[in-house]
């Protein structure tokens, strides 16, 4: 009888990512796992060095058949399965490798938030601009985005950072 596995995501405690994949590559029944890691530079008072960290902070992808889906869960780390609608969150395996390959492609990479999307409204909700309204034009980085703000038949664009700013309901 073939044996089914399926690719998972797995939420695990802060800062424990690298400690559970190495549990996980540790088991030795042909279960897989995949820790996306991205180099980051960080400065201490002293030095700069180049770092390995996640590129989804708390996830790992673990390529598992159904005892091994069960066993995982009394590693230390794991907190649960992403779930939908109350069942685990199957990844194609097309998707993981989509994701090797931006990994591996020498370009940055970095998790966007879903709920900024360009061409969604979205209002200023903290500050001196408290209240305006705009649609999302552009993403500059992970924490500025422009967005444009119509109004006597002229436009303004403004750069806001992404804590400033909330979706507005349709």
């Amino acid at each position: 009888m073939a044996t089914i596995r399926n690719w998972y995501v797995v939420y695990t405690k802060p800062n424990t990512e690298k400690k559970f994949a190495e549990q996980v590559s540790n088991i030795n029944s042909g279960c897989d796992v995949f820790l996306p890691l991205k180099e980051e530079r960080k400065q201490w008072s002293d030095r700069v060095k180049t770092i390995s960290t996640p590129l989804f902070k708390s996830y790992v992808f673990v390529y598992l058949d159904d005892f091994e889906y069960h066993h995982i869960k009394r590693l230390k780390g794991f907190v649960d399965f992403i779930k939908f609608n109350g069942k685990a969150s199957v990844i194609s395996r097309g998707e993981i490798t989509k994701i090797k390959a931006a990994l591996s492609s020498g370009f940055q990479c970095e998790p966007a938030p879903k709920k900024f999307a360009v061409g969604i409204q979205v209002e200023i909700k903290v500050g001196a601009l408290k209240g305006y309204r705009g649609s999302l034009m552009e993403r500059t980085n992970d924490s500025v985005f422009v967005i444009e703000i119509a109004g006597l038949d002229q436009s303004l664009l403004l750069s806001v950072p992404a804590d400033l700013l909330e979706v507005v309901e349709s």
